[in-house]
């Protein structure tokens, strides 16, 4: 990964607190993830698709506009199944984490409003291949929370 491009994720993700709203998507027994690149103790980490709240925004409305912005999916929100901190120098977050359903379209890979290009791939994960992931590049919790395979 180029120094730029780390140190534009350093500025606009780095040494602050930020609030995550993030969607869980499985659909036809696969869980929708985003492989963001230059995070993470492996260089990358794959997760759902979420970000920040604008001021004024809930966070069910961040994750309907996040997952739109991310994916192009227009998908409805449902419960909070899980709530984590996670703190990865320099990275500290407070995340949130959603059932989505009903993905309406076919989706395709979105961009970073913040216009830091860390998203670089979009797949749809089985329960094994989920599994296969290292657990220091996805958010293991979800194993506990969710059924891929159901």
């Amino acid at each position: 990964m180029s120094e730029p491009l780390i140190k534009q994720i350093l500025q606009e993700y780095g040494n602050r607190i930020r609030v995550r709203a993030c969607g869980v998507l499985i659909h036809q027994n696969k869980l929708l993830m985003l492989k963001h690149t230059g995070i993470g103790q492996l260089g990358f980490y794959w997760n759902v698709p979420g970000g920040e709240p604008l001021e004024g925004e809930s966070l069910k409305e961040a994750v309907k506009r996040e997952f739109l912005e991310e994916t192009h999916l227009e998908i409805e929100v449902d419960e909070m199944i899980a709530f984590r901190e996670f703190i990865e120098e320099p990275l500290h977050a407070i995340e949130y984490y959603f059932i989505v359903t009903n993905p309406k379209g076919f989706g395709k890979l979105g961009t970073d409003p913040e216009n830091v290009h860390i998203l670089t791939e979009m797949a749809w994960f089985t329960a094994a291949e989920f599994n296969d992931l290292p657990a220091k590049a996805k958010p293991y919790f979800l194993t506990d929370r969710i059924k891929i395979d159901r």
